[in-house]
């Protein structure tokens, strides 16, 4: 099926996605919040190098913080080694998040509000990217477009859901709270990406690769 505009359809409640992604984390959180922890170092250290090392850096690593947490949630793997799986397709993970930037700014020029709908048609561009490696950076971002196309505010209510722990986690003592709930919030956003595939009659790649 081609990624059509319209094709694409949350057919899940928000409840039930993060059913599935407490499923997911059962028995495994430590693993999760583990290498959350260590994504996070990984870009704070991206901020004491020289800029266009972090330039260069922080796509690959934001690329492999997708793949670890699509196949803890697809395949229930823990392994560390896939938060590195980003730089196996560098050029690509590179190409899609500094395009996806570069809208985003630009939507951002004519108001706030464009530059937030901007972000999410493009939310779904390098989970695309991992299920079709061979996709160029613009056709994952055009089918990212197609399949946010009627399900940004779905996401955006979705997101919402979990602003209180993102308020909590700037105080003091709370940032453990931070660790704990980021990859419940990336593992439901997967699970909503997962969904839509699903609603469209597309099953993700079982025998990818990267």
């Amino acid at each position: 099926m081609e990624y059509t505009y319209g094709g694409f359809h949350s057919s899940v409640s928000r409840p039930e996605l993060k059913n599935r992604a407490k499923a997911a984390l059962s028995g495994k959180w430590g693993s999760a919040v583990l290498a959350m922890l260590i994504f996070v170092l990984l870009q704070m250290g991206c901020g004491i190098i020289p800029v266009l090392g972090a330039i260069i850096l922080v796509p690959p690593l934001q690329f492999g913080l997708v793949i670890f947490f699509i196949r803890f949630f697809r395949h229930g793997e823990t392994e560390l080694e896939n938060l590195f799986k980003g730089f196996d397709m560098f050029g690509k993970a590179l190409a899609v998040y500094w395009l996806s930037q570069l809208y985003i700014f630009l939507w951002s020029l004519l108001f706030i509000v464009p530059g937030i709908v901007a972000s999410y048609s493009y939310s779904q561009a390098m989970l695309i990217l991992y299920d079709n490696p061979e996709i160029t950076a613009s056709e994952a971002i055009r089918r990212s477009k197609a399949m946010m196309y009627g399900n940004k505010m779905t996401l955006f209510i979705q997101d919402l859901s979990f602003l209180g722990w993102f308020i909590l986690s700037v105080f003091p003592g709370f940032y453990i709270g931070f660790l704990w709930s980021m990859p419940y919030y990336h593992i439901t956003r997967i699970a909503f990406y997962d969904n839509l595939l699903e609603s469209a009659g597309m099953g993700y790649n079982s025998s990818q690769g990267i």
